[in-house]
């Protein structure tokens, strides 16, 4: 008899889930177009190295970690791989110096799934508006960064095969997991307090990392 009960409750919660997806969705949206028209308004420059990714990369104070370059941040909140694409034209017709790209964690999750094939094929359109557009633009392909374990062996796949599409466009590729891995693949608890983004300690080492490739362009 409490079977009817029971249904009613999965049928409500499944709704308010629905209604919360969809209001984050609308934030994510209207966030990603104000950060869009924010980029549009304040052009990128030749010259300019540019950051370009999602929340990792836009949460970084770029400006503060290399203040004696000529450093953009584009790197917007939740922004996925076709994200990344659908805003290229702004980066491409600036013909930056360097791109340092890092992009594909948020099309891992089930509420933004894509899968390896779909994410690599994104990332080579990218690439590929790169060299047809701005060649003179060197790009660093950035490997994903760890997360929660269970992510740990769908990201070390995919960041093996964005290693071969770098190499396939003669551009530097990064690899920037082992650096801020754990033992079992998941981010290394000192350098995040949420398994995804960043704490001081982890965008000093990724400085650290991106220092002789930048001071040497």
């Amino acid at each position: 008899m409490h079977i009817p009960f029971l249904t009613s409750m999965l049928i409500a919660t499944m709704i308010l889930l629905v209604i919360a997806q969809r209001a984050t969705d609308r934030l994510i949206r209207h966030h990603h177009r104000q950060k869009v028209d924010f980029f549009v308004h304040n052009p990128i420059q030749p010259g300019d190295i540019v950051f370009l990714g999602d929340s990792i990369t836009d949460g970084a104070r770029w400006r503060e970690l290399f203040p004696d370059l000529p450093v953009k941040n584009r790197g917007i909140n939740a922004d996925t791989t076709s994200g990344v694409l659908d805003r290229l034209d702004d980066i491409l017709t600036g013909h930056p110096a360097a791109v340092c790209l890092l992009i594909g964690t948020n099309d891992l999750p089930w509420f933004q799934y894509h899968s390896n094939a779909d994410i690599l094929n994104t990332y080579e359109k990218i690439l590929k508006r790169f060299q047809s557009e701005t060649p003179e633009t060197m790009v660093f392909v950035q490997s994903i960064l760890p997360r929660e374990r269970r992510y740990a062996k769908r990201i070390l796949s995919l960041n093996g095969h964005l290693e071969a599409l770098a190499n396939r466009y003669n551009y530097t590729y990064l690899n920037l997991f082992p650096h801020f891995a754990g033992p079992k693949g998941e981010i290394r608890s000192d350098f995040t307090n949420d398994n995804l983004h960043l704490m001081a300690a982890g965008y000093a080492r990724w400085v650290e990392i991106l220092k002789p490739y930048l001071y040497n362009l």
